[in-house]
């Protein structure tokens, strides 16, 4: 029933938040809670803890206490609990949660920049935390936010999956209204991308029809869903057109870091590869910064681009134009995630228990001189 290992809830708080679903379950004969022992012995915790918790829903007017009679519970507190939560009222304002990895980096200033504009047009307050690609800091961040009271969170996350992890679990079961803004596997949760597949085919795509025949992809590691994507469209484009995936499209999987070492880590997989031994003459890299990077190397050791090697970046981030040479890349409409993110969750806010929402937007392709 509680976890005593996890550090984003106390003990307290899941035993109190373990007897409310145990109440809307209407678990309790005549509405009386076990007395304190009792609870104490069933979740295997101290009497402290068990009175802590009583405490905490004595003053969210989940019990109350009726003197040498013991705990009940507080009628009013489940006749006002609605199937899908409570909503906001019309004239509430609204408060937002945004759990983003970075908001000054290329890729995610985009995606926030659509939120915040969003939510000022629409009166909602919004409340940042920067989780910097740390998964015990978003589970931290994540229960603040909770425990301030926010109506609903956008969220970014590194993880690979949702599956088994507890502050996720403990948000779908309070039916928390949650928007991410890229996709993950096993996400139950409101979801807001590109359509990567798709943008792994227009790479290759482009990559053939400019006579390409020795091929490349720089992904993630494996299990990362916004990856695997890149990566399948990409070899289903070469394969629709007859291409030998297997000997002629070389796969690179790395454990990449955060958008801040993005350049650093492109440039040396750009020095580490012999390009000219491997024959490669196109290649797809994950983001611009990892293509910029890799291109700064190529050029380096004397790879004519886009004459020899053609170079695709991904997600049209505004410093494409920058490079030596402007970097051919698909483009990501990031500012337009985050702002259909907002809508979504500002319905789910005012509307609880609207259908799951997976909106996945279509890619395009910059061409510029790089490929």
């Amino acid at each position: 029933m509680i976890n005593p290992e996890n550090t984003a809830e106390k003990l307290y708080e899941q035993v109190a938040r373990h007897l409310k679903e145990r109440i809307r379950n209407n678990e309790f004969e005549n509405g009386r809670i076990p007395a304190y022992v009792s609870l104490a012995k069933a979740y295997e915790v101290s009497m402290v803890t068990i009175k802590n918790a009583m405490q905490l829903l004595a003053g969210e007017q989940v019990v109350t206490s009726r003197v040498g009679r013991g705990t009940y519970v507080n009628p009013a507190w489940v006749a006002n609990q609605k199937e899908n939560g409570n909503p906001p009222e019309p004239d509430e304002v609204v408060n937002i949660g945004l759990l983003i990895r970075d908001i000054e980096g290329p890729y995610f200033s985009g995606t926030y920049r659509g939120i915040s504009q969003s939510a000022t047009e629409q009166g909602a307050n919004l409340m940042i935390s920067i989780s910097e690609e740390e998964q015990e800091k978003e589970d931290l961040m994540l229960k603040m936010m909770m425990d301030r009271q926010v109506n609903g969170i956008i969220i970014t996350t590194p993880r690979k999956s949702l599956y088994g992890i507890e502050i996720f679990d403990i948000l779908r079961e309070r039916k928390f209204p949650m928007v991410f803004v890229h996709d993950t596997y096993n996400n139950p949760f409101h979801t807001v991308d590109v359509d990567n597949h798709e943008g792994g085919r227009l790479a290759a795509q482009h990559l053939l029809d400019r006579g390409r025949k020795k091929f490349g992809i720089v992904v993630g590691e494996i299990g990362y869903k916004t990856d695997d994507n890149r990566l399948r469209g990409f070899l289903d484009a070469l394969r629709d057109q007859g291409v030998d995936t297997h000997s002629d499209c070389l796969v690179y999987r790395y454990s990449f870091g955060t958008e801040n070492t993005a350049f650093d880590e492109g440039y040396k997989i750009g020095k580490s590869l012999s390009i000219k031994g491997t024959g490669l003459d196109g290649i797809l890299l994950f983001n611009d910064m990892i293509a910029m990077g890799f291109q700064k190397a190529m050029l380096e050791k004397g790879i004519r681009i886009p004459e020899e090697l053609s170079v695709i970046g991904f997600d049209n981030i505004e410093r494409c134009t920058e490079a030596r040479v402007p970097l051919t890349t698909v483009h990501v409409p990031r500012e337009k995630i985050g702002r259909i993110a907002l809508e979504i969750l500002m319905e789910a806010i005012r509307n609880p228990g609207i259908p799951r929402q997976s909106v996945i937007l279509k890619p395009e392709l910059v061409v510029r001189g790089s490929a």
